[in-house]
């Protein structure tokens, strides 16, 4: 018989961020994340008139149909910046631009 000693098993999800975090990479895939998941961040009617572009220094560019639109959202900022740090991580995207 062998005696191996028994290890709890990890969750994949651990596994995975630990292994992006040793790459170097996990900060840029969470961005990523924040571009991909727009729409299920901000719902439905927002995504319609909006695009998440490209995330640069932390700061999420988005695209958006018209300035009234634009206005809108410049006063939902702070609500999107909590949704996002939700989805995302704390501090992944640090300001939102609305273009």
């Amino acid at each position: 018989m062998s005696t191996r000693t028994t290890k709890k098993p990890k969750m994949l999800g651990h596994s995975i961020t630990k292994l992006l975090r040793n790459m170097g990479i996990e900060e840029k895939v969470k961005e990523y994340q924040a571009i991909n998941e727009w729409s299920q961040i901000v719902g439905e009617n927002v995504s319609k008139v909006t695009k998440a572009q490209r995330v640069v220094n932390g700061i999420l560019f988005v695209k958006v149909k018209n300035s009234s639109w634009r206005n809108e959202l410049i006063y939902m900022r702070q609500e999107i910046l909590i949704k996002l740090d939700k989805t995302v991580g704390r501090g992944i995207i640090k300001e939102v631009r609305f273009i």
